[in-house]
């Protein structure tokens, strides 16, 4: 799948034949840092610039009325069907989101609904996990969702406070657009 920017338009253009400047690639990879952890989503290619990425970023972040943007919905279908037929949704009982939501992220957990109806958590409340929450936890695997992840810190904080209440379950992270190498740092 590949992206192109052209700065004469300020305008991303989505071209799922080829991949152009901005070229998303990868798609599931185990966190060797962390057992039992997993992270998906798409990573732009070694050679994008930063000015690049953080436009897209942006893009993804500040993008509202996904109806008239149907490549963006395009992409989060491809995204969220990559992951199921790689870890199948049915099996995730619980979904951690982001406090603060965009039209993305909302439309992510819409699209995530057409394979199971987990219960839904926001990032504060696993922080702040009450006995009810954490006896949830410790019985299921774990999908924490993002639109951009871009330092990784919010999800190193998500993560070790998982790995309090339950050591053993699976974790899986998704991530529309990620940064991987960034966010080894912010788990150890």
């Amino acid at each position: 799948m590949g992206i192109t920017f052209f700065d004469g338009t300020n305008k991303f253009v989505f071209d799922f034949e080829h991949d152009e400047v901005v070229s998303l690639k990868g798609f599931g990879s185990n966190l060797n840092y962390l057992d039992n952890c997993f992270y998906y989503g798409f990573d732009f290619a070694d050679d994008v610039p930063d000015a690049i990425r953080n436009k897209f970023n942006h893009f993804i972040k500040c993008n509202v009325g996904l109806k008239t943007k149907p490549e963006l919905t395009d992409i989060i279908q491809r995204a969220v069907d990559s992951l199921h037929k790689q870890v199948n949704l049915y099996f995730y009982e619980l979904v951690i989101m982001p406090d603060l939501q965009n039209d993305v992220t909302r439309y992510m957990m819409r699209y995530i609904y057409r394979f199971a109806q987990p219960k839904m958590v926001y990032y504060k409340d696993v922080l702040s996990a009450d006995a009810e929450l954490c006896a949830q936890i410790r019985k299921q695997n774990v999908l924490i969702i993002d639109d951009v992840t871009t330092s990784g810190s919010t999800l190193g904080e998500i993560l070790r406070t998982l790995r309090i209440i339950n050591e053993d379950n699976k974790i899986t992270i998704f991530s529309l657009i990620g940064r991987k190498d960034l966010m080894a740092d912010s788990f150890v």
